[in-house]
């Protein structure tokens, strides 16, 4: 019980901190000029059906947070890389469910981002070092086990 609670501690206000940073720099970016009207327009017609998108976020997170999350807690993973993780598709989801689309503004070499994708992004790193890594201990050392969600 206190390991759920100290992941619900640590990873809501992640999540909130996440989201509530990915809409104020969207913002910020659509208020400068950098997200153009017509890049939304572009991605709402190339992406697919607005409603499928959002429900597919929906069930992508669900699925995450029903399956990943409780296998994460287990193991003694922690909440860093799937609340960014989480927070990221949220951010994503809020700007679909407004826009349409998600805003992008971030230009790199490879593709144009925002802040949710780049916690997605990091998220993902994150999380698969720290599980590689506490599975690696546990094989290591016999005395660390997983423990049961429900014994936490």
């Amino acid at each position: 019980m206190a390991m759920e609670r100290s992941w619900i501690f640590l990873s809501v206000p992640l999540v909130g901190a996440v989201v509530l940073d990915d809409q104020l720099t969207k913002a910020a970016a659509t208020q400068a000029g950098l997200v153009a009207p017509q890049s939304l327009l572009r991605a709402r017609r190339g992406r697919g059906p607005v409603p499928i998108l959002i429900a597919g976020t929906i069930v992508v997170l669900a699925a995450f947070l029903a399956l990943v999350v409780p296998w994460a807690l287990a193991v003694g993973v922690s909440p860093i890389g799937p609340a960014l993780i989480v927070g990221g598709m949220l951010g994503n989801a809020v700007d679909r469910v407004r826009f349409g689309a998600a805003r992008d503004f971030l230009v790199t070499p490879w593709a144009i981002v925002n802040v949710a994708d780049l916690a997605v992004a990091t998220g993902i790193v994150a999380f698969v070092l720290a599980a590689a890594w506490r599975l690696s201990r546990m094989r290591l050392e016999p005395t660390l086990r997983p423990i049961r969600v429900d014994q936490a």
